[in-house]
């Protein structure tokens, strides 16, 4: 045990002996990284040299940003002496210090031999772009291409603004008044989206979270919208124009318009719907486009020449000119009688075809004034690719109930009246909003069906169907759940078929 102890206290004795000269450590590497899309950290290598200068036992640490050493004591083994140091660092500036301890074998005691200290860091991009993906905008002052980087630490500060410009046939403006205002967004890497300013030039700064962020500039474009109507004239926002008419307009902005009626070749023509937007006058821009006015056509009363005669005593016998255009097929008569000083319901009498410009009304004979009834008679024009009808024309005549001698004759001739010579359909009003009365016709008893379509073929409505008697007959349509448009109405009766158009508008 003696010779034990000699020899360990010589040990101490010879380390304690040794010259020293000055210990250092050289440490190199770190620097400066970018962080890519997605990292949260880099991995930064230093390489270390040592100058012992004598010590035999030494130790290194380091410290981040004045944190907890590590390891967190000396080894004291003489193993802790890396040739290099795998550290790594989060975003932003980072000081790292190297701590290289030594062992005082005389005093039994670890010693700082030296110290080095190391700033490195690590960035990230921040990317600048316009909402449409091309064009420019400006960062820190200076024109740069939309979707350019920043390279940034968190805590800094970036000034981006938005420059009005032309790109992909559409001029693009920071747009401050009416609807889808303009703004700058930041949109996170993968994550959530959120308002970042509403003024064309700001400046932001820049967040811990925000690698791979970008500022967005929320530029609106203008879309050219042009109306043309073949009336020549079109109403824009409440003003009148000639035809055709451009406005530019920011999308998703709305203007009103419509287009002003006209008269040609025998039919008064008035606006129904934008061939682009046929559900509604308020155009909302979206791109680009040109609306076409859609007009529907109805029978002009212009040139109808209508006319009563006969004589005192005589039924009532009126004509007309048929209408010039000659796609007016047929012509309805009705009948409307003030008895006593009380107005009845408007009666449809009968349809007849083009070129026919009579009708005799046997159940009124002509007075020399009035007496107990004054009538109405109208003849109203039907257009067929539109199935409109001319508007309500009433014509005036003093007449009563007609007296024949013979009462047989006069009972033959009403039940004959009673049945018309032909199967018709009709229906009035037209156009209508938004129920119109069918009128139908049956020289004959039968199985009758009235459908309704719209204008893909597809069937709305079944308004009869099943067995009627020979007359005059009416269903009303109901077409309050329906949108606004040109819908086909259909008989099927016995052999005959027939359909027409009629216009719901709302």
């Amino acid at each position: 045990m003696k010779t034990f102890k000699a020899f360990f206290f010589g040990i101490i004795l010879l380390f304690s002996l040794q010259p020293l000269t000055a210990q250092s450590i050289s440490v190199s590497g770190g620097g400066q990284w970018t962080l890519n899309a997605g990292e949260t950290t880099h991995t930064f290598r230093f390489w270390i040299t040592y100058n012992t200068g004598g010590l035999q036992t030494t130790s290194l640490h380091y410290k981040v940003d004045g944190g907890s050493q590590v390891p967190s004591n000396p080894v004291g083994d003489g193993s802790n002496n890396p040739s290099y140091v795998d550290i790594a660092l989060s975003e932003g500036t980072h000081s790292i210090e190297f701590i290289w301890y030594g062992y005082d074998w005389g005093n039994l005691r670890w010693f700082i031999a030296d110290t080095k200290t190391n700033s490195s860091t690590v960035k990230f991009n921040v990317y600048v772009s316009n909402i449409f993906g091309g064009g420019d905008v400006t960062v820190d002052g200076q024109t740069k291409s939309s979707g350019s980087a920043k390279t940034v630490i968190s805590g800094s500060s970036i000034d981006i603004g938005a420059i009005e410009q032309s790109y992909g046939g559409y001029y693009w403006v920071w747009s401050t008044s009416g609807s889808n205002l303009s703004k700058w967004e930041r949109q996170k890497y993968q994550g959530a989206v959120s308002d970042l300013s509403s003024s064309q030039s700001t400046s932001y700064s820049v967040a811990t979270d925000d690698n791979a962020t970008t500022l967005e500039a929320g530029l609106r474009k203008v879309c050219n919208l042009t109306f043309t109507s073949s009336s020549g004239t079109v109403s824009v926002s409440g003003s009148p124009y000639s035809s055709p008419k451009s406005v530019d307009v920011v999308e998703q902005n709305s203007i009103y318009a419509y287009a002003y009626g006209y008269s040609s070749n025998g039919l008064d023509y008035s606006f129904s719907y934008w061939d682009n937007n046929p559900n509604s006058n308020n155009i909302t821009a979206s791109t680009h486009t040109t609306y076409t006015a859609v007009y529907t056509g109805k029978p002009s009363n212009t040139g109808k020449n209508f006319a009563f005669n006969g004589d005192i005593g005589d039924p009532i016998n009126i004509t007309w000119t048929d209408n010039q255009n000659s796609s007016v097929t047929e012509y309805q008569i009705w009948r409307r009688v003030k008895h006593n000083g009380i107005l009845g319901d408007a009666t449809l009498l009968a349809t007849v075809s083009r070129g026919v410009q009579t009708y005799t009304d046997n159940e009124y004979s002509f007075t020399n004034g009035y007496t107990n009834d004054m009538l109405g008679y109208d003849v109203r024009a039907y257009y067929e690719p539109d199935g409109t009808y001319s508007d309500p024309q009433w014509n005036i005549a003093y007449g009563e109930p007609f007296a024949s001698v013979n009462e047989n004759s006069i009972s033959m001739q009403t039940k004959a009246d009673e049945v018309p010579a032909e199967y018709s359909i009709t229906n009035y009003p037209n156009p209508f909003n938004p129920t119109t009365t069918i009128n139908y016709q049956l020289p004959e008893n039968g199985f009758v069906t009235i459908k309704v379509y719209d204008m893909l073929g597809k069937e709305v409505a079944t308004l009869v169907d099943g067995n009627r008697t020979a007359g005059y007959h009416n269903v009303t349509f109901d077409a309050s759940r329906l949108t606004s448009g040109i819908y086909i109405y259909t008989i099927t009766a016995n052999n005959f078929v027939q359909s027409k158009k009629m216009l719901l508008m709302k």
